[in-house]
C-alpha cells in the first residue's frame, strides 16, 4: 500500500444502533459464509464492491494484519447471493462484547438498484443479531446517496455523527469533484 496515492480529509460520519426487535426476511436470498478466503481474493471484492464509495479501510493495511482480521473467529464475511449468483457482501466484527458491528456491506455495482438494498440489508442484521445484543454500523457522506435512509427505515437509529479525518484515494476524490 502506496499511502502517497490517499488523501486525508474530513468526512461526516454517523453511527447507528438497531433498534427493532423483528426482521422480516424476503427469502429470496442465499447467504454464504465465506471461510478462510485469500486475502487477494477478499480484497477483489472488497474493491468491487466500495471502490465506487471510497472504502479504504483494508487497502491501507499490510496482508498480515488483513489475514489476522478476516480469519479471526470474531470476524465473519458472507457472501449474499440469488439463484446462485453473487450480488454482494457483508462483514461483520464481533470483537466488543454483546456488540455485533456490520463493518462492510455493500452490493456490486451492476447489482445497485434492483431493488435486493431491503432484503440485503434484512440478511445482514439478521445475522449479526445472532451473536450480538446490539446490532450496529456506520456509514459516511460518500456512501450511496440513500444509504443513511435505508439503515433508518430498516430501525436504525442515529446514536451519534462526527466529522473524522478519514483516507480516501486520490482518484476518488478527483471523481468526486467531478461529478458535483
Amino acid at each position: 500500500m502506496n499511502r502517497n496515492q490517499y488523501k486525508k480529509i474530513k468526512v461526516r460520519t454517523w453511527y447507528l444502533s438497531f433498534s427493532k426487535t423483528k426482521i422480516e426476511l424476503a427469502g429470496h436470498h442465499e447467504l454464504e459464509l465465506w471461510n478462510k478466503p485469500t486475502t487477494r481474493a477478499y480484497l477483489k471484492l472488497y474493491k468491487a464492491v466500495g471502490e465506487k464509495w471510497g472504502w479504504t479501510g483494508r487497502l491501507l493495511i499490510d496482508e498480515l494484519q488483513l489475514s489476522l482480521i478476516i480469519h479471526s473467529n470474531l470476524n465473519e464475511i458472507w457472501l449474499y447471493k440469488i439463484d446462485n449468483e453473487l450480488k454482494g457482501y457483508f462483514e461483520i466484527d464481533y470483537s466488543s462484547e454483546g456488540k455485533a458491528e456490520i463493518v462492510y456491506l455493500g452490493l456490486l455495482p451492476e447489482e445497485i438498484g434492483k431493488g435486493f438494498g431491503k432484503d440485503f440489508l434484512n440478511a445482514a442484521i439478521s445475522t449479526a443479531a445472532r451473536r450480538g445484543d446490539k446490532v450496529w454500523l456506520h456509514t459516511c457522506e460518500f456512501d450511496h446517496p440513500k444509504a443513511l435512509e435505508l439503515y433508518q427505515n430498516a430501525g436504525f437509529q442515529i446514536d451519534n455523527e462526527s466529522v473524522e479525518e478519514e483516507y480516501y484515494s486520490y482518484a476518488f476524490l478527483k471523481k468526486k469533484n467531478n461529478n458535483i
